[in-house]
């Protein structure tokens, strides 16, 4: 279970709603160039296989899924676990690489202050399911 993003060349647009039916995103880029903007921002990030990064922090990871492709149309941020500067990394990863995000869980817009709201809402729900599966688990051994 993660908190996603998905960041791409989006228009300057207000709202997701606001992109143009005809919009044709431009590349981010050189898969490697792509990922070579993300070390210089979080150079203990794991690139190992280019397609697929891994960031551990204390508390929380992000895993960048860059996709297979020589050029990068897009960047997939999944985040795991739970900190108070996941967010604060995220932006810096998107203005390292250029582009603007979508809140996969509101469908908006990545902005600073809306993400840490969104992220702290989507660790609570996932403590409820979390604490719903123990409790279930737990119930069933005795």
């Amino acid at each position: 279970m993660s908190w996603d993003l998905y960041a791409q060349d989006f228009p300057p647009v207000a709202s997701v709603e606001d992109i143009p039916e005809d919009f044709d995103p431009q590349p981010l880029g050189p898969r490697d160039t792509v990922i070579l903007k993300i070390r210089a921002v979080l150079p203990d990030v794991d690139f190992s296989d280019p397609g697929w990064g891994l960031l551990r922090r204390e508390g929380w990871s992000i895993e960048f899924n860059l996709g297979n492709d020589a050029e990068c149309s897009g960047v997939s941020l999944y985040v795991r676990g739970g900190g108070a500067d996941a967010m604060e990394v995220v932006d810096s990863i998107l203005h390292a690489i250029g582009a603007r995000g979508i809140d996969l869980q509101t469908s908006r817009f990545f902005t600073l202050e809306a993400a840490r709201k969104s992220f702290g809402t989507w660790q609570d729900y996932r403590d409820q399911v979390v604490d719903a599966l123990t409790s279930s688990v737990s119930s069933t051994a005795m």
